[in-house]
């Protein structure tokens, strides 16, 4: 910010960037870039850590018309590759810890500018540091539109092979301002997002910080022994993070600790927040979490407000600028409190799946996108998540949603995860199995006794057979790998705790 150039606005556990520090960095790398022979439209793909130099990465990009193409740092060489084909980049950024699976990667060779190289050295590629410290004097004599691609983020693969979602200048800034909007932030924010800053929200909270003079922390990763050094030393006034990595937060603070000190908002979604998760954090921290619904593409478009009422269970009312409508099958609207599919209309939406109109023209229809997502809203407008489509059960002809039955689930004191999907069978079309992990001490699967609790609570809905198992799959973004579930189920693997 000119108001304040010497004051902090992005930092790590060790490391810092001065409001001057970025934007010279920013600036000369965008110069860099262009003296590289990229020009506006071009895609950059990276594979990196979180680190600061990420986002400056990112930025320089964004003044100057490039087009980000961040890929999830978990990824395999076959993963690489996949997005490489896709998104035809002419430049790669990665780091150098991951030269064996770079090397493996066929269509790294084909890149028409090479690649650069941080923390380290890569065989065949440049170094990137010295691109950041060069003076240039010019970024680009071609600035980029509201309409130019900006970046492609991936999805997490969850029903299917990932599918490369391209938003705007337009599209991701207007997710930035509604979002800044929400959070009510100002220039007396810190926030800190425990993601990767691969993902979508850990990109839009860091550029929303910075939009209205904030400052963003960057976490290196999401382990409660990088995380909690971190909070202490940056005390945030805005956290988020998804469940699992915050059960760890909460059971590792201490009485009065002074990571919470300045928090006023912690936002937690991604999965579904069990309640005890929910009462042991504001008993920790003396902050109620709010939860909000997303899709990468459109961002993040409910939101329970930290000036309240928050509603525990809800993932909120509508954010600023989108349009919702929950319709049926048939496309028509339903009421209040009836179940259906939610469709937006938002200058947040995307343009499009990177290369694939068909898919593109599958979900979005008439300005509207299908998010294939199942929800409800109440006569207060508050949203609330019933379960993704694509995930269903069809059992005797009834749709069951596997979230609803896994939140019954995870009620049983000896369950600490739970997942559910469904097995083909003749007679029914599906029936349910339940895979969970029990908590520490529990010797044994009481099958018996957490079958009869689901039915007595949802009867129909409650699963046939129950897995325990040592770890529930995640896929490359966190969340619970379903189409590895729906693998191991069809496999019929045996697990490795018993049943």
């Amino acid at each position: 910010m000119a108001q304040k150039p010497d004051a902090i606005a992005i930092s790590s556990m060790n490391d810092s960037l001065s409001w001057r520090g970025l934007e010279a960095q920013s600036h000369n790398l965008a110069s860099s870039y262009w003296d590289l022979g990229l020009r506006r439209g071009d895609r950059i793909v990276s594979l990196l850590p979180n680190r600061l130099q990420v986002l400056v990465h990112y930025l320089a990009c964004l003044r100057s018309g490039l087009v980000a193409v961040p890929l999830n740092y978990r990824y395999l060489a076959q993963d690489i590759d996949y997005a490489i084909g896709l998104t035809e980049p002419r430049l790669m950024v990665a780091h150098a810890e991951r030269a064996h699976d770079i090397s493996r990667c066929a269509g790294v060779a084909d890149l028409e500018l090479g690649g650069l190289s941080v923390d380290g050295d890569l065989p065949g590629f440049g170094a990137f540091q010295p691109l950041t410290e060069r003076a240039a004097a010019t970024v680009s004599p071609d600035r980029p539109g509201p309409d130019d691609p900006a970046v492609v983020f991936f999805t997490s693969g969850s029903t299917g092979r990932p599918k490369g979602v391209t938003h705007t200048q337009a599209s991701l800034g207007h997710i930035v301002s509604s979002l800044g909007a929400t959070y009510q932030l100002t220039e007396k924010d810190t926030i800190l997002p425990i993601a990767s800053l691969s993902h979508m929200l850990a990109q839009i909270m860091s550029y929303a910080a910075l939009a209205v003079g904030g400052s963003a922390v960057v976490a290196k990763d999401i382990s409660v022994g990088a995380v909690m050094p971190l909070m202490r030393h940056h005390q945030p006034t805005v956290l988020a993070m998804m469940p699992y990595a915050l059960t760890e937060v909460v059971y590792a603070s201490e009485d009065s600790d002074p990571a919470f000190q300045n928090l006023r908002m912690c936002d937690c979604g991604g999965d579904k927040v069990a309640t005890d998760l929910q009462k042991k954090f504001q008993e920790v921290s003396g902050v109620e979490l709010a939860e909000g619904y997303g899709l990468t593409e459109a961002g993040i478009v409910t939101h329970n407000r930290p000036e309240g009422p928050i509603v525990h269970g809800s993932v909120g009312p509508a954010m600023p600028g989108n349009e919702f409508a929950v319709r049926d099958s048939n496309g028509e609207d339903l009421a209040v409190g009836e179940e259906g599919v939610l469709w937006i209309r938002s200058p947040s939406v995307m343009s499009g799946y990177f290369g694939d109109p068909a898919a593109t023209a599958d979900v979005i229809e008439d300005g509207w996108l299908n998010t294939g997502d199942l929800l409800r809203f109440d006569d207060q407008g508050y949203f609330w998540f019933c379960g993704r489509k694509k995930q269903i059960i069809i059992h005797d002809g009834s749709n069951i949603s596997p979230q609803e039955v896994e939140n019954v689930l995870l009620q049983h004191d000896a369950i600490e995860a739970a997942a559910v999907v469904g097995i083909p069978d003749t007679l029914h079309g599906q029936n349910i199995r339940a895979y969970v992990v029990l908590k520490p001490g529990i010797g044994q699967l009481p099958a018996a006794e957490i079958l009869k609790m689901a039915r007595d609570r949802i009867g129909y809905k409650a699963p046939e057979e129950i897995v325990a198992i040592d770890r529930l799959p995640e896929n490359a973004a966190g969340k619970i790998d379903r189409v590895a579930l729906a693998k191991m189920a069809s496999a019929d693997v045996s697990p490795s705790r018993g049943a």
